[in-house]
């Protein structure tokens, strides 16, 4: 469930002096939820956490009891205050991020009423440093409230050299540093209310039965056999994509992605670079490009790293997947286009396949963006099995395709002079692509597949 976050300044902040529940200790705030007349609060070891909740615990909902819902935990301040600081050094260790911290984080713990109860955060800019806000039920879903903390984090990261406008942090980075810190470090960071008391004390118990899994385990058991989204999916995902099943997929492959994205030599120092970007840009992919600079200059170079990284850290079932020399086969399969041809008039059809260039050369366009869209689908449908030495080219091939038909459009069968000579250039560009891709796949051939056996046809053949 999407967590909402607000910033306050200028005169949004003078309304809110204005309209705000003062807190004790701390900066008033818009559309504060309302509290228990009795607060008691609880700060961190460190100073940025200042937890504030009811004096005493409201009744449950049913609905919620961890008792009986294991994905459930119920929030008292002063552990609260404990989990946060574990989670922040969890997550400052990932990024190697040794920078002290600038700005104080509040969380209100208000009485939990269902399980879709809102997450809220808010920002507000003060002279000297900026204040947030977390408001939360103080029954909540484990994932939540640590996708909560660690959204939190991130923005007061990324805020830390003054801002013009208030960070807005990609759905991926913040899901995927959650999942992260969940599959290494739940134990440590989630700490349930004492159950039992024994001699005076009160204790929690808790027993793991868990053995250390690898970054491709643990989102091989979330993905469940479904494919990774690609990064356009992960940047800009739907409401839907990101709860029930398909939030699972986004978890997953939102894990991978900043895994992943953690390995690379540059990976921890590029991502602290982002975040101190993100305030001097409303669009977070130009702070991503220029932190990751010089190896991706456009989302198409992140999108083929992507591709080649996913299939070969996800690797392939040893019962499904295939050889080299098998993917080779179906990889040229897919890039063929099939027409019915006659030898005589009276003859019966036969079917018989053309390569892609053909396709451009002698098809109509309408049939032409036909032909490539069945590529681009036959492509897809080959990813999950292919030998991971042609992932990369396989996505080069994908981007070729989807060039040329975004280029061309899908209508028009009558075109100007003008038009008619544009859309040739853009052929002959096609076509040079396509051809240049048919000479790397023709030399990944393993050396039994020589290139006698299986030769790229040039043949042509009428359009159907």
């Amino acid at each position: 469930m999407k967590i909402q976050v607000k910033a306050v300044t200028g005169l949004g902040m003078a309304l809110a002096m204005a309209s705000a529940l003062w807190l004790p200790a701390g900066p008033c705030w818009a559309g504060a939820t309302q509290l228990p007349a009795n607060l008691v609060s609880a700060r961190s070891q460190s100073g940025q956490f200042v937890v504030y909740a009811g004096s005493t615990p409201g009744s449950i909902p049913p609905v919620l009891e961890p008792a009986k819902n294991q994905g459930f935990i119920r929030l008292e301040a002063t552990l609260v205050a404990v989990s946060c600081e574990r989670i922040k050094q969890l997550l400052t260790r990932e990024l190697d991020d040794p920078a002290p911290w600038r700005g104080t984080i509040y969380l209100v713990l208000y009485p939990a009423r269902g399980a879709s109860d809102p997450i809220t955060i808010t920002t507000e800019r003060f002279k000297d440093e900026s204040h947030y806000r977390v408001d939360m039920p103080d029954v909540v879903e484990r994932i939540r409230y640590v996708r909560a903390v660690v959204q939190v984090l991130l923005i007061e990261m990324a805020n830390r050299a003054g801002w013009a406008q208030a960070a807005e942090v990609p759905a991926w980075l913040s899901e995927g540093f959650t999942q992260l810190l969940l599959a290494a470090n739940e134990v440590e960071i989630i700490l349930p209310a004492p159950s039992e008391s024994t001699s005076g004390l009160n204790l929690s118990t808790m027993t793991v039965r868990s053995r250390k899994e690898s970054l491709e385990d643990q989102v091989r058991k979330k993905l469940r056999g479904r494919a990774p989204l690609t990064f356009e999916d992960l940047s800009w995902p739907t409401e839907e994509q990101r709860s029930g099943e398909a939030g699972e997929v986004y978890s997953g492959s939102a894990h991978l992605f900043v895994g992943e994205l953690l390995r690379l030599p540059e990976g921890r120092a590029a991502l602290r670079g982002m975040l101190t970007r993100l305030p001097q840009h409303y669009n977070w992919q130009f702070a991503f490009l220029k932190a990751f600079s010089p190896r991706f200059e456009r989302p198409l170079d992140v999108e083929k790293w992507w591709a080649l990284s996913r299939a070969q850290i996800l690797g392939r079932e040893p019962a499904t997947a295939w050889s080299l020399e098998e993917s080779w086969r179906k990889l040229d399969q897919a890039l063929r286009a099939a027409v019915l041809v006659r030898a005589a008039t009276n003859d019966s059809p036969l079917r018989a396949d053309v390569p892609l260039q053909t396709v451009l050369r002698e098809w109509e366009p309408q049939r032409q963006i036909l032909a490539f869209d069945h590529a681009l689908r036959q492509l897809e449908l080959l990813r999950p099995r292919l030998a991971p030495e042609l992932a990369g080219l396989v996505e080069d091939y994908s981007q070729a395709i989807k060039a040329y038909t975004q280029q061309q459009g899908r209508g028009g069968a009558v075109l100007p002079a003008s038009r008619k000579a544009s859309q040739q250039r853009a052929i002959e560009a096609a076509i040079q692509q396509l051809d240049a891709l048919d000479v790397r796949r023709q030399a990944m051939l393993s050396p039994s597949l020589a290139p006698e056996a299986v030769p790229l046809p040039a043949a042509s053949a009428p359009p159907p």
